[in-house]
Protein backbone atom coordinates (compact mmCIF):
# COMPACT_ATOMS: atom_id res chain seq x y z
CA UNK A 1 0.00 0.00 0.00
CA UNK A 2 1.37 3.44 -0.91
CA UNK A 3 1.82 6.24 1.60
CA UNK A 4 -0.87 8.24 -0.24
CA UNK A 5 -3.34 5.36 -0.02
CA UNK A 6 -2.61 4.86 3.65
CA UNK A 7 -3.21 8.50 4.46
CA UNK A 8 -6.37 9.12 6.47
CA UNK A 9 -8.83 11.99 5.87
CA UNK A 10 -7.46 13.53 9.04
CA UNK A 11 -3.93 13.46 7.58
CA UNK A 12 -5.14 15.14 4.39
CA UNK A 13 -6.94 17.78 6.43
CA UNK A 14 -3.83 18.49 8.49
CA UNK A 15 -1.70 18.73 5.34
CA UNK A 16 -4.20 21.12 3.71
CA UNK A 17 -4.26 23.31 6.83
CA UNK A 18 -0.45 23.36 6.85
CA UNK A 19 -0.34 24.41 3.18
CA UNK A 20 -2.88 27.17 3.80
CA UNK A 21 -0.90 28.42 6.79
CA UNK A 22 2.31 28.44 4.74
CA UNK A 23 0.60 30.29 1.87
CA UNK A 24 -0.71 32.97 4.22
CA UNK A 25 2.73 33.26 5.81
CA UNK A 26 4.36 33.68 2.41
CA UNK A 27 1.67 36.16 1.39
CA UNK A 28 2.48 38.35 4.37
CA UNK A 29 6.17 38.04 3.57
CA UNK A 30 5.52 39.02 -0.04
CA UNK A 31 3.64 42.12 1.08
CA UNK A 32 6.46 43.26 3.35
CA UNK A 33 9.16 42.79 0.74
CA UNK A 34 7.23 44.31 -2.19
CA UNK A 35 7.00 47.39 0.02
CA UNK A 36 10.69 47.10 0.83
CA UNK A 37 11.51 46.79 -2.88
CA UNK A 38 9.68 50.05 -3.57
CA UNK A 39 11.54 51.67 -0.68
CA UNK A 40 14.87 50.33 -2.00
CA UNK A 41 14.51 52.52 -5.09
CA UNK A 42 12.41 55.46 -3.90
CA UNK A 43 14.42 56.27 -0.77
CA UNK A 44 17.85 56.69 -2.47
CA UNK A 45 16.08 58.53 -5.31
CA UNK A 46 14.70 61.07 -2.84
CA UNK A 47 18.09 61.47 -1.16
CA UNK A 48 20.33 61.64 -4.24
CA UNK A 49 18.06 63.20 -6.86
CA UNK A 50 15.33 65.23 -5.16
CA UNK A 51 17.51 66.57 -2.33
CA UNK A 52 20.84 66.13 -4.22
CA UNK A 53 22.76 65.29 -1.03
CA UNK A 54 26.52 64.68 -0.76
CA UNK A 55 28.09 61.21 -0.58
CA UNK A 56 28.49 61.43 3.20
CA UNK A 57 24.85 62.44 3.74
CA UNK A 58 23.68 59.67 1.40
CA UNK A 59 25.63 57.25 3.58
CA UNK A 60 24.07 58.63 6.76
CA UNK A 61 20.57 58.41 5.26
CA UNK A 62 21.05 54.78 4.22
CA UNK A 63 22.55 54.06 7.63
CA UNK A 64 19.39 55.42 9.27
CA UNK A 65 17.25 52.74 7.62
CA UNK A 66 19.30 50.01 9.30
CA UNK A 67 20.66 51.61 12.46
CA UNK A 68 17.55 50.78 14.57
CA UNK A 69 18.48 47.12 14.21
CA UNK A 70 21.52 47.77 16.39
CA UNK A 71 19.23 48.91 19.19
CA UNK A 72 16.13 46.79 18.76
CA UNK A 73 16.87 43.57 16.84
CA UNK A 74 17.79 41.52 19.91
CA UNK A 75 14.77 42.92 21.75
CA UNK A 76 12.68 41.99 18.72
CA UNK A 77 14.02 38.44 18.94
CA UNK A 78 13.12 38.23 22.61
CA UNK A 79 9.60 39.50 21.90
CA UNK A 80 9.29 36.90 19.11
CA UNK A 81 10.34 34.09 21.46
CA UNK A 82 7.77 35.09 24.09
CA UNK A 83 4.89 36.49 22.05
CA UNK A 84 2.37 35.30 19.49
CA UNK A 85 4.10 35.81 16.11
CA UNK A 86 0.75 36.38 14.38
CA UNK A 87 -0.11 39.24 16.73
CA UNK A 88 3.34 40.82 16.27
CA UNK A 89 3.05 40.65 12.46
CA UNK A 90 -0.43 42.22 12.54
CA UNK A 91 0.87 45.14 14.59
CA UNK A 92 4.00 45.84 12.53
CA UNK A 93 2.10 45.68 9.23
CA UNK A 94 -0.50 48.10 10.55
CA UNK A 95 2.09 50.55 11.83
CA UNK A 96 4.21 50.24 8.66
CA UNK A 97 1.38 51.67 6.53
CA UNK A 98 1.68 55.07 8.23
CA UNK A 99 5.22 56.33 7.35
CA UNK A 100 4.81 56.00 3.54
CA UNK A 101 1.38 57.65 3.76
CA UNK A 102 2.81 60.59 5.70
CA UNK A 103 5.86 60.87 3.43
CA UNK A 104 3.60 60.89 0.36
CA UNK A 105 1.57 63.75 1.86
CA UNK A 106 4.74 65.73 2.64
CA UNK A 107 5.97 65.22 -0.94
CA UNK A 108 2.67 66.37 -2.41
CA UNK A 109 2.82 69.57 -0.37
CA UNK A 110 6.47 70.23 -1.24
CA UNK A 111 7.79 69.92 2.31
CA UNK A 112 10.44 67.23 1.84
CA UNK A 113 13.63 67.83 3.84
CA UNK A 114 16.62 65.74 4.89
CA UNK A 115 15.42 65.43 8.54
CA UNK A 116 12.03 64.20 7.29
CA UNK A 117 13.73 61.39 5.35
CA UNK A 118 15.90 60.48 8.34
CA UNK A 119 12.79 60.27 10.54
CA UNK A 120 11.04 58.05 8.00
CA UNK A 121 14.11 55.80 7.82
CA UNK A 122 14.40 55.43 11.59
CA UNK A 123 10.71 54.52 11.99
CA UNK A 124 10.72 51.94 9.19
CA UNK A 125 14.00 50.49 10.46
CA UNK A 126 12.56 50.10 13.96
CA UNK A 127 9.48 48.30 12.67
CA UNK A 128 11.69 45.98 10.65
CA UNK A 129 13.68 45.12 13.77
CA UNK A 130 10.52 43.60 15.28
CA UNK A 131 9.03 42.19 12.07
CA UNK A 132 12.04 40.17 10.92
CA UNK A 133 12.60 38.04 14.09
CA UNK A 134 8.87 37.37 14.41
CA UNK A 135 8.63 36.21 10.79
CA UNK A 136 11.84 34.16 10.90
CA UNK A 137 10.99 32.38 14.14
CA UNK A 138 7.45 31.65 12.89
CA UNK A 139 8.75 29.76 9.85
CA UNK A 140 9.61 26.64 11.87
CA UNK A 141 6.12 26.56 13.36
CA UNK A 142 4.45 27.15 10.01
CA UNK A 143 6.50 24.65 7.98
CA UNK A 144 7.15 22.05 10.76
CA UNK A 145 9.30 19.84 8.47
CA UNK A 146 11.74 20.23 5.55
CA UNK A 147 13.43 23.33 6.95
CA UNK A 148 15.98 23.88 4.14
CA UNK A 149 13.21 23.73 1.54
CA UNK A 150 10.99 26.05 3.60
CA UNK A 151 13.83 28.53 4.08
CA UNK A 152 14.64 28.42 0.37
CA UNK A 153 10.97 29.01 -0.51
CA UNK A 154 10.73 31.89 1.95
CA UNK A 155 13.94 33.44 0.62
CA UNK A 156 12.66 33.01 -2.94
CA UNK A 157 9.41 34.81 -2.08
CA UNK A 158 11.38 37.52 -0.29
CA UNK A 159 13.68 38.14 -3.22
CA UNK A 160 10.98 37.81 -5.87
CA UNK A 161 8.74 40.22 -3.99
CA UNK A 162 11.53 42.77 -3.68
CA UNK A 163 12.04 42.44 -7.43
CA UNK A 164 8.35 43.12 -8.04
CA UNK A 165 8.54 46.17 -5.78
CA UNK A 166 11.53 47.50 -7.70
CA UNK A 167 9.69 47.04 -11.00
CA UNK A 168 6.85 49.14 -9.62
CA UNK A 169 9.35 51.72 -8.32
CA UNK A 170 10.79 52.10 -11.83
CA UNK A 171 7.44 53.73 -12.71
CA UNK A 172 8.25 56.69 -10.45
CA UNK A 173 9.43 58.63 -13.52
CA UNK A 174 5.85 58.37 -14.83
CA UNK A 175 3.67 58.31 -11.72
CA UNK A 176 5.78 60.37 -9.33
CA UNK A 177 7.27 59.25 -6.02
CA UNK A 178 4.18 60.17 -3.98
CA UNK A 179 1.97 57.73 -5.91
CA UNK A 180 4.48 54.94 -5.35
CA UNK A 181 4.54 55.66 -1.61
CA UNK A 182 0.74 55.45 -1.50
CA UNK A 183 0.94 52.11 -3.29
CA UNK A 184 3.57 50.96 -0.78
CA UNK A 185 1.12 51.68 2.05
CA UNK A 186 -1.64 49.75 0.25
CA UNK A 187 0.63 46.71 -0.18
CA UNK A 188 1.41 46.77 3.54
CA UNK A 189 -2.33 46.59 4.19
CA UNK A 190 -2.59 43.38 2.14
CA UNK A 191 0.10 41.92 4.42
CA UNK A 192 -1.98 42.98 7.41
CA UNK A 193 -4.90 40.97 5.98
CA UNK A 194 -2.70 37.87 5.37
CA UNK A 195 -1.29 38.06 8.89
CA UNK A 196 -4.78 38.46 10.35
CA UNK A 197 -5.94 35.29 8.54
CA UNK A 198 -3.12 33.21 10.06
CA UNK A 199 -3.95 30.92 12.93
CA UNK A 200 -2.37 31.74 16.26
CA UNK A 201 1.42 31.15 16.43
CA UNK A 202 2.04 31.05 20.19
CA UNK A 203 5.57 31.07 21.62
CA UNK A 204 7.44 27.91 22.54
CA UNK A 205 9.34 29.70 25.30
CA UNK A 206 7.26 30.58 28.36
CA UNK A 207 10.13 31.68 30.62
CA UNK A 208 9.43 34.59 32.93
CA UNK A 209 12.95 36.06 33.15
CA UNK A 210 13.46 39.76 32.48
CA UNK A 211 13.88 41.01 28.90
CA UNK A 212 17.52 41.82 29.58
CA UNK A 213 18.21 38.33 30.95
CA UNK A 214 16.48 36.78 27.93
CA UNK A 215 18.57 38.85 25.51
CA UNK A 216 21.79 37.85 27.29
CA UNK A 217 20.66 34.22 27.27
CA UNK A 218 20.07 34.42 23.51
CA UNK A 219 23.53 35.88 22.88
CA UNK A 220 25.14 33.17 25.02
CA UNK A 221 23.21 30.48 23.15
CA UNK A 222 24.37 31.80 19.77
CA UNK A 223 27.98 32.17 20.95
CA UNK A 224 28.02 28.65 22.42
CA UNK A 225 27.49 27.07 18.99
CA UNK A 226 30.66 27.64 16.93
CA UNK A 227 28.99 27.29 13.53
CA UNK A 228 26.20 29.73 14.47
CA UNK A 229 28.70 32.23 15.89
CA UNK A 230 30.78 31.94 12.70
CA UNK A 231 27.78 32.58 10.46
CA UNK A 232 26.88 35.65 12.54
CA UNK A 233 30.43 37.00 12.12
CA UNK A 234 30.22 36.34 8.38
CA UNK A 235 26.88 38.13 8.26
CA UNK A 236 28.40 41.15 10.01
CA UNK A 237 31.21 41.25 7.44
CA UNK A 238 28.66 41.02 4.61
CA UNK A 239 26.69 43.94 6.05
CA UNK A 240 29.78 46.03 6.68
CA UNK A 241 31.66 45.50 3.42
CA UNK A 242 29.10 44.36 0.83
CA UNK A 243 25.75 45.88 1.79
CA UNK A 244 27.30 49.26 2.60
CA UNK A 245 28.90 49.27 -0.85
CA UNK A 246 25.65 48.27 -2.53
CA UNK A 247 23.53 50.90 -0.77
CA UNK A 248 25.94 53.83 -1.20
CA UNK A 249 28.31 53.16 -4.10
CA UNK A 250 25.74 52.03 -6.67
CA UNK A 251 23.28 54.97 -6.25
CA UNK A 252 26.18 57.45 -6.42
CA UNK A 253 27.68 55.63 -9.40
CA UNK A 254 24.40 55.83 -11.27
CA UNK A 255 23.84 59.48 -10.38
CA UNK A 256 27.37 60.69 -11.13
CA UNK A 257 28.38 58.40 -14.02
CA UNK A 258 25.39 56.97 -15.87
CA UNK A 259 22.23 59.04 -15.28
CA UNK A 260 21.64 62.65 -16.26
CA UNK A 261 18.00 63.23 -15.24
CA UNK A 262 15.72 62.26 -12.37
CA UNK A 263 13.74 59.94 -14.61
CA UNK A 264 16.86 58.17 -15.81
CA UNK A 265 18.04 57.62 -12.24
CA UNK A 266 14.90 55.73 -11.17
CA UNK A 267 15.02 53.56 -14.30
CA UNK A 268 18.76 52.85 -14.07
CA UNK A 269 18.69 52.17 -10.35
CA UNK A 270 15.64 49.93 -10.71
CA UNK A 271 17.44 47.98 -13.45
CA UNK A 272 20.47 47.48 -11.19
CA UNK A 273 18.27 46.27 -8.33
CA UNK A 274 16.38 43.96 -10.69
CA UNK A 275 19.70 42.50 -11.84
CA UNK A 276 20.80 41.91 -8.24
CA UNK A 277 17.56 40.43 -6.95
CA UNK A 278 17.07 38.52 -10.19
CA UNK A 279 20.41 36.87 -9.40
CA UNK A 280 19.21 35.96 -5.91
CA UNK A 281 16.06 34.40 -7.36
CA UNK A 282 18.11 32.39 -9.86
CA UNK A 283 20.28 31.14 -6.98
CA UNK A 284 17.27 30.06 -4.93
CA UNK A 285 15.66 28.29 -7.88
CA UNK A 286 18.90 26.38 -8.37
CA UNK A 287 19.08 25.53 -4.66
CA UNK A 288 15.50 24.23 -4.69
CA UNK A 289 16.37 22.04 -7.66
CA UNK A 290 19.58 20.75 -6.09
CA UNK A 291 17.90 19.85 -2.80
CA UNK A 292 19.71 19.10 0.44
CA UNK A 293 23.22 20.57 0.64
CA UNK A 294 25.54 19.21 3.32
CA UNK A 295 28.61 21.48 3.01
CA UNK A 296 26.72 24.74 3.43
CA UNK A 297 29.70 26.60 4.89
CA UNK A 298 31.85 25.90 1.83
CA UNK A 299 29.08 27.15 -0.44
CA UNK A 300 28.89 30.37 1.62
CA UNK A 301 32.66 30.89 1.43
CA UNK A 302 32.64 30.45 -2.34
CA UNK A 303 29.78 32.92 -2.76
CA UNK A 304 31.47 35.53 -0.57
CA UNK A 305 34.72 35.15 -2.51
CA UNK A 306 32.86 35.95 -5.73
CA UNK A 307 31.51 39.09 -4.02
CA UNK A 308 34.94 40.53 -3.27
CA UNK A 309 36.02 39.86 -6.86
CA UNK A 310 33.02 41.82 -8.13
CA UNK A 311 33.77 44.72 -5.78
CA UNK A 312 37.34 44.78 -7.10
CA UNK A 313 36.05 44.92 -10.69
CA UNK A 314 33.93 47.98 -9.82
CA UNK A 315 37.27 49.82 -9.63
CA UNK A 316 37.32 49.95 -13.44
CA UNK A 317 35.02 52.20 -15.52
CA UNK A 318 32.62 50.08 -17.58
CA UNK A 319 29.50 50.36 -19.74
CA UNK A 320 26.18 50.11 -17.94
CA UNK A 321 25.33 46.70 -19.44
CA UNK A 322 28.52 45.22 -17.96
CA UNK A 323 27.73 46.75 -14.57
CA UNK A 324 24.33 45.04 -14.73
CA UNK A 325 25.92 41.66 -15.50
CA UNK A 326 28.33 41.98 -12.58
CA UNK A 327 25.50 42.97 -10.24
CA UNK A 328 23.50 39.91 -11.42
CA UNK A 329 26.52 37.73 -10.58
CA UNK A 330 26.74 39.46 -7.20
CA UNK A 331 23.07 38.66 -6.62
CA UNK A 332 23.63 34.96 -7.30
CA UNK A 333 26.30 34.90 -4.61
CA UNK A 334 24.17 36.93 -2.18
CA UNK A 335 21.14 34.69 -2.61
CA UNK A 336 23.23 31.59 -2.01
CA UNK A 337 24.91 33.11 1.05
CA UNK A 338 21.64 34.24 2.65
CA UNK A 339 19.88 30.92 2.14
CA UNK A 340 22.77 28.79 3.37
CA UNK A 341 23.42 31.03 6.39
CA UNK A 342 19.79 31.14 7.46
CA UNK A 343 19.40 27.39 7.00
CA UNK A 344 22.44 26.73 9.20
CA UNK A 345 21.00 28.89 11.98
CA UNK A 346 17.43 27.55 11.62
CA UNK A 347 18.64 23.96 12.02
CA UNK A 348 21.30 24.58 14.69
CA UNK A 349 19.28 26.77 17.09
CA UNK A 350 16.94 25.25 19.66
CA UNK A 351 13.22 26.03 19.51
CA UNK A 352 13.16 27.87 22.84
CA UNK A 353 15.88 30.26 21.68
CA UNK A 354 15.15 30.35 17.96
CA UNK A 355 13.78 33.89 17.79
CA UNK A 356 16.69 35.34 19.74
CA UNK A 357 19.36 33.38 17.86
CA UNK A 358 17.81 34.36 14.51
CA UNK A 359 17.71 37.96 15.75
CA UNK A 360 21.43 37.73 16.58
CA UNK A 361 22.01 36.33 13.08
CA UNK A 362 20.02 39.17 11.52
CA UNK A 363 21.75 41.69 13.79
CA UNK A 364 25.08 40.62 12.34
CA UNK A 365 23.79 41.63 8.92
CA UNK A 366 21.77 44.65 10.01
CA UNK A 367 24.44 45.82 12.44
CA UNK A 368 27.18 45.79 9.84
CA UNK A 369 25.09 47.44 7.11
CA UNK A 370 24.58 50.89 8.71
CA UNK A 371 28.25 51.08 9.70
CA UNK A 372 29.19 50.01 6.19
CA UNK A 373 26.92 52.66 4.65
CA UNK A 374 28.52 55.38 6.75
CA UNK A 375 32.02 54.06 6.00
CA UNK A 376 31.43 53.89 2.24
CA UNK A 377 29.86 57.37 2.18
CA UNK A 378 33.00 58.78 3.81
CA UNK A 379 35.35 56.71 1.63
CA UNK A 380 33.64 57.78 -1.59
CA UNK A 381 33.89 61.42 -0.51
CA UNK A 382 37.59 60.95 0.27
CA UNK A 383 38.85 58.56 -2.43
CA UNK A 384 36.21 58.75 -5.13
CA UNK A 385 33.91 55.95 -6.27
CA UNK A 386 36.40 53.82 -8.19
CA UNK A 387 39.09 53.71 -5.50
CA UNK A 388 36.71 53.43 -2.52
CA UNK A 389 35.48 49.96 -3.56
CA UNK A 390 38.99 48.52 -3.25
CA UNK A 391 38.96 49.02 0.54
CA UNK A 392 36.13 46.57 1.42
CA UNK A 393 37.29 44.11 -1.25
CA UNK A 394 40.79 43.98 0.25
CA UNK A 395 39.58 43.67 3.84
CA UNK A 396 37.22 40.80 2.91
CA UNK A 397 40.20 38.78 1.66
CA UNK A 398 41.63 38.90 5.18
CA UNK A 399 38.26 38.20 6.84
CA UNK A 400 37.58 35.09 4.76
CA UNK A 401 41.12 33.82 5.25
CA UNK A 402 40.86 34.13 9.03
CA UNK A 403 37.47 32.43 9.15
CA UNK A 404 38.79 29.60 7.00
CA UNK A 405 41.75 29.07 9.34
CA UNK A 406 40.10 29.65 12.73
CA UNK A 407 36.47 28.52 12.50
CA UNK A 408 34.52 25.37 11.50
CA UNK A 409 32.91 27.06 8.48
CA UNK A 410 34.86 25.01 5.93
CA UNK A 411 34.54 21.64 7.69
CA UNK A 412 30.92 22.03 8.78
CA UNK A 413 28.64 19.31 7.42
CA UNK A 414 24.88 19.21 7.98
CA UNK A 415 23.46 15.93 9.22
CA UNK A 416 20.05 14.47 8.28
CA UNK A 417 17.09 16.81 8.86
Amino acid sequence: MTAEAAATPEDAEVAAARRQRLNLYLGGQASWFISLGIQFVIFPYLVTQVLNESAARVGIAQMSLMAPALLFMLLGGTVADHGDARRILIRVHLLATLPPLLLAGILLYGGLTYPVLITYALIMGTLGAFAIPARDSALNRVAETGIQQAVTMAMGVQMGSQLVGMLFAALAAITGAAALLLFQAFVMLTGLWASFKLTSLPPKNVATASRYAQIVDGIKTAAAQPIVATVIVLNFAVGLFYVGSFLVVLPLMIRDIYATTNGEFTVYFAIINICFWGGTIAANMALLRIGLIRHRGRVMMGSLTSGLIILGLFHFPMPFWLLGLLVFWWGIGAGTTMTMGRTIVQTAASGNHLGRVLAAYQLGFSGGAPLGSLMMGLLVGWLGIFDAVLVPATIMIGVLSLLYLLTPIWTYRAEGE
